[in-house]
């Protein structure tokens, strides 16, 4: 009698563990990974959730919006930042610096600012932009062409364009190792402009 009461109580112990489950009695436990991976699409599908399509950048959702600083950085924004926005559904400043120091070729970067978009940078997205731009009434600047200028993972771009505040001369660098766009305003009149 005694050995049937202790089988039971093992019967017992056992089964009221969750050692006998089967595996999709768990919503998380999945002989494949595709189970899992569904419930995390539908999971980031749900508004508030974060990123809600492959094609989302994670290191927007992590960067923090800043603000610009100067009149002509917020200037600036004022311009960039729509057209970004177009092309890429969203658009942080993830940072703003005002004048550098010269360069040896006496060139002064006046403003950079740094953007993280919503949508991963891949190949093609340089073009996109560039053609967004120039859509958008930026002239191409002489600098470097009247093309953007293709690297392993990045693309660049020149470009003008003039506001009520004042005129720009625009370098746009799509960096696609570091998924960041980032802008560089020079000091107008440099020969590379060909305004001298």
């Amino acid at each position: 009698m005694a050995a049937l009461v202790s089988v039971i109580l093992f019967f017992a112990v056992f089964t009221g563990s969750g050692c006998g489950g089967r595996p999709e009695d768990e919503p998380t436990k999945y002989t494949s990974q595709a189970g899992l991976e569904k419930l995390s699409r539908e999971a980031a599908k749900k508004p508030g959730a974060g990123i809600g399509s492959v094609s989302d950048n994670p290191g927007f959702f992590l960067a923090k919006n800043t603000t610009s600083g100067t009149p002509t950085s917020k200037d600036i924004d004022s311009i960039i930042r729509p057209v970004l926005v177009r092309v890429f559904k969203d658009a942080r400043l993830v940072l703003a610096r005002g004048p550098e120091a010269p360069r040896w070729d006496g060139e002064v970067v006046e403003d950079r600012l740094v953007y993280s978009v919503k949508t991963v940078l891949i190949e093609g997205d340089g073009d996109r932009l560039h053609g967004a731009f120039r859509a958008a009434g930026f002239p191409s600047s002489p600098r470097l062409g009247s093309k953007p200028q293709h690297g392993r993972k990045n693309v660049t771009m020149s470009l003008f364009r003039s506001t009520s505040l004042r005129g720009y001369s625009f370098v746009i660098n799509v960096d696609m190792a570091k998924q960041q766009i980032e802008v560089e305003s020079y000091r107008l009149g440099s020969h590379y402009d060909r305004l001298m």
